[in-house]
């Protein structure tokens, strides 16, 4: 007789990467306003389309630009992102993440070409039992839905752990719970997040810990 596969009884948690565990949200946004204003945009364009918590793929596509010319500038950003990867810090209190036993993985809007080379310079990687990027999905919670569904983890047993006000709706659209670790790293400002009334506020990874208790 076949065995049915073991359900996760402890907790489970997906951790977002930009603005959570990896302070980029300088780096990001230079990349990008480097090459759009030379398209005539200026920061607070910019600025107010980078907050929406998209993809960069998706950021794009929201200044209107052509799929071929929408390409190149995606190929031009990135590699100029990924030339600065060794200069991006670690959010506060990065390191407990080594301390949280529960189950991990990380779901990104980043290319994972570029998460994976982070997480492995913060010596992070072998913490964390999946890392999936942009190139793994078209939509973030539908992807964790299904990441949940064929894993039988519970949604209650299920917390996701971002920084802005995308990732409480993504917690609500997925139907588990939601931590948002208000620091300086993160790329929403303290109204932006409060104004979307999230579940559960902390203000560093260390907190974490007293969440789940």
């Amino acid at each position: 007789m076949k065995k049915r596969a073991k359900i996760n009884k402890g907790f489970f948690l997906i951790f977002d990467f930009d603005g959570t565990i990896a302070d980029t949200k300088q780096l990001y946004y230079l990349g990008i306003y480097n090459e759009l204003k030379k398209y005539g945009f200026n920061h607070n364009q910019v600025n107010k389309i980078i907050n929406l918590g998209l993809s960069l793929e998706e950021t794009l596509k929201k200044f209107g630009f052509s799929f071929i010319v929408l390409w190149i500038l995606k190929m031009k950003i990135m590699k100029n992102v990924k030339k600065n990867i060794r200069d991006v810090k670690k959010c506060r209190d990065v390191e407990e993440i080594k301390k949280i036993k529960e189950r991990k993985i990380i779901v990104s809007n980043s290319l994972k070409e570029f998460v994976v080379p982070i997480i492995t310079h913060f010596k992070l990687n072998k913490y964390f039992e999946g890392i999936y990027g942009a190139e793994d999905f078209n939509d973030k919670a539908e992807f964790i839905k299904e990441y949940l569904k064929k894993n039988r983890i519970k949604k209650d047993r299920c917390y996701y752990i971002g920084d802005r006000a995308a990732d409480i709706r993504v917690a609500r659209k997925v139907g588990c719970k939601g931590i948002i670790i208000m620091s300086k790293c993160a790329w929403n400002s303290r109204k932006e997040i409060l104004d979307e009334n999230p579940e559960i506020i902390v203000s560093d990874i260390a907190e974490i810990k007293d969440v789940l208790k």
